[in-house]
């Protein structure tokens, strides 16, 4: 019996600090929060400003606005998930992805004629 069974050094060579990956989830957990908190804030600004008339113009151009600030966001999230391109790239490209998106959503979702509203049913019905 030349080796001792309780040594396990080969098993972990490398020992985890508990404090240390604690505040790295903290770290994550407080990146994470204020990204939701920034998506919230969005989200309740864009249904008050649902409730609120700005002329034929600015309804649309309120759409877009909080269409544009959604997809940032999310383009920033989605960017931190692609570590390997450049910051200014990824954000620009997903920033374009979901803007795109949002403003499909939102004129599908609209009153507008042959372009909104689709849930509505043909007038013979």
């Amino acid at each position: 019996m030349s080796t001792d069974h309780t040594d396990h050094s080969e098993e972990t060579p490398h020992a985890h600090d508990q404090a240390t990956e604690v505040a790295h989830a903290w770290h994550h957990f407080y990146e994470n929060a204020k990204f939701f908190a920034g998506f919230l804030t969005i989200i309740l600004l864009t249904v008050a400003a649902f409730n609120i008339n700005f002329g034929p113009r600015g309804n649309v151009i309120a759409i877009f606005i909080f269409a544009a600030l959604r997809s940032g966001l999310i383009a920033y999230f989605m960017a931190s998930l692609f570590k390997s391109y450049s910051l200014i790239f990824k954000t620009f490209f997903f920033t374009i992805i979901f803007f795109a998106g949002m403003i499909f959503l939102s004129l599908w979702d609209s009153p507008i004629p042959h372009i909104g509203n689709p849930i509505a049913l043909p007038a013979d019905h």
